[in-house]
C-alpha cells in the first residue's frame, strides 16, 4: 500500500535561483557603501617626515609593503572600500618590515599603483623606518 505524501507534490527539480542584479559602474544610491574601519598598527606610521614631541635617532632605511587585487578597481562599486582595504594591507606589510628591521615608527609614507597586468592592480605603501626618542 503506498501512502501519500503530505507535502506538495514533487516538481521536475529544484526551484530557479533569482538572477542576481547586473553590477553597474554607477554608484547604487539606495544601497550604503561598506567603509573600512579605522587599523592601529604596532609602530607609529606617518606621512609627515617627523613624529611631535619625538626625535630621530637612528634611520633604519626604506621600507615598503605591497598589496594586489584582482582587476582593474576603477570599474568596481565598491572602488573605495577595495582600494582602503588594499592600501591598509600594504602598510600593514610594510610595517611587519619596519618591525622586522627594529624601527618604532615609519615616517614619509607614500602611496603608489599601478596595474601589473590586465588581471591585477598592485597598491605599494613605502617610507622611512626609525627609531625614535622623547624629547
Amino acid at each position: 500500500m503506498t501512502v501519500p505524501h503530505p507535502g506538495p507534490p514533487a516538481g521536475p527539480g529544484p526551484l530557479p535561483r533569482p538572477r542576481p542584479r547586473p553590477i553597474s559602474p554607477q554608484p547604487q544610491r539606495d544601497i550604503e557603501p561598506r567603509r573600512p574601519s579605522f587599523v592601529s598598527y604596532p609602530v607609529t606610521v606617518a606621512t609627515t617626515e617627523f613624529i611631535p614631541g619625538r626625535e630621530v635617532v637612528a634611520v633604519i632605511g626604506m621600507v615598503m609593503g605591497v598589496a594586489t587585487r584582482p582587476g582593474d578597481l576603477a570599474h568596481n562599486p565598491e572602488m573605495a572600500f577595495i582600494a582602503t582595504a588594499a592600501r591598509q594591507d600594504a602598510v600593514g606589510a610594510m610595517v611587519l618590515q619596519a618591525r622586522e628591521a627594529g624601527a618604532d615608527a615609519v615616517v614619509g609614507v607614500r602611496f603608489d599603483s599601478g596595474k601589473l597586468s590586465e588581471a591585477v592592480t598592485e597598491l605599494m605603501a613605502y617610507g622611512t623606518a626609525v627609531r625614535l626618542r622623547p624629547l
